[in-house]
């Protein structure tokens, strides 16, 4: 397995003049930030799947309740043409280990929420996802995606990065075989980061893992993986964050004074408010963690991500 981290994205956005009219749509953040600690996998379906430079704008339209990708002047009907040639790659896109993709925001093709769907009635747009993302969703459920707009959101931006962060920890982990021992430690060095998402998610796994042995071994996976990455889809806010630092400061109760508790409870307000970044009051609890000997917090990779990682949330 590469050491890499391998994020698709959609060609233009990396600067590639593929759109219909041979623009590009270049995204400066992900070409000048989030390059240089991952790799891409740059993809344009429409190009990919056989239609040229130039070429008609496409828009999907909903008919007889199926989406269909429809040719905007001509009216010709390419669904098949996308749909044949995303059937042969997607299976190739697993050998790539992608633990992310980003997308053009409204492309009728790599849309994530805001694609325009037109219907034949004449009834005005609903939004959704592009088609090709749609078949991508379906085809790899756990994958992170976003679209470009989104990486400027902090809290969007956030989510993402911790986001491909697991995913790729987790295709680690299951590379070395399913097992329940380092599925319950990889579990705890994540308690604190699923809890800064979904608090109920986490006490669901927590009850899953309470049910697991060795004899269901593949089936306690599977629902590990779909938990774990639904509860990671929900945002971590920055009073669900706050929770969190002040449950990781009850680990130090007995060992900081007064002075000490207050400046870390002033710290965390701080952060609450928007004051000062969520850096700050974790380096101060990985302080204390490494001066009071708590291996509970040194090992929670929601206060000590990988350098790479650590590099990626700072930019937020």
């Amino acid at each position: 397995m590469s050491e890499t981290i391998r994020i698709g994205v959609s060609a233009c956005l990396a600067g590639e003049k593929v759109r219909y009219d041979r623009s590009h749509h270049h995204d400066r953040y992900l070409t000048k930030i989030l390059a240089k600690y991952v790799e891409f996998i740059p993809l344009c379906p429409e190009i990919a799947c056989g239609m040229g430079i130039p070429r008609e704008k496409l828009r999907q339209v909903e008919c007889a309740d199926t989406i269909r990708l429809i040719g905007y002047e001509s009216g010709d009907d390419l669904t098949e043409t996308m749909t044949q040639w995303a059937d042969r790659v997607l299976p190739g896109l697993d050998d790539e280990e992608l633990c992310g993709f980003v997308v053009k925001p409204e492309s009728p093709s790599c849309g994530v929420k805001r694609a325009k769907i037109y219907s034949t009635t004449g009834a005005p747009p609903k939004r959704g996802m592009g088609f090709f993302t749609t078949m991508l969703t379906q085809h790899a459920p756990l994958l992170p995606i976003v679209n470009s707009e989104q990486l400027h959101n902090p809290l969007l931006r956030e989510n993402f990065i911790r986001r491909i962060f697991v995913l790729k920890r987790w295709r680690e982990l299951t590379a070395l075989g399913k097992d329940i021992g380092k599925l319950v430690d990889f579990h705890t060095r994540h308690k604190m980061l699923i809890r800064a998402h979904d608090l109920k998610g986490y006490r669901e796994l927590g009850k899953l893992l309470g049910q697991s042995s060795q004899s269901n071994v593949k089936e306690i996976f599977d629902q590990y993986a779909t938990l774990l990455f639904n509860s990671l889809k929900l945002q971590a806010t920055q009073k669900k964050n706050s929770d969190v630092l002040q449950h990781a400061m009850g680990y130090f109760k007995k060992n900081i004074d007064a002075k000490d508790k207050q400046e870390v409870l002033d710290m965390i307000t701080a952060y609450r408010t928007g004051k000062i970044p969520l850096l700050m009051p974790v380096t101060l609890l990985n302080h204390f963690a490494r001066k009071y000997q708590k291996p509970y917090l040194i090992q929670q990779y929601f206060l000590n991500p990988s350098p790479a990682e650590l590099q990626l949330l700072n930019q937020v």
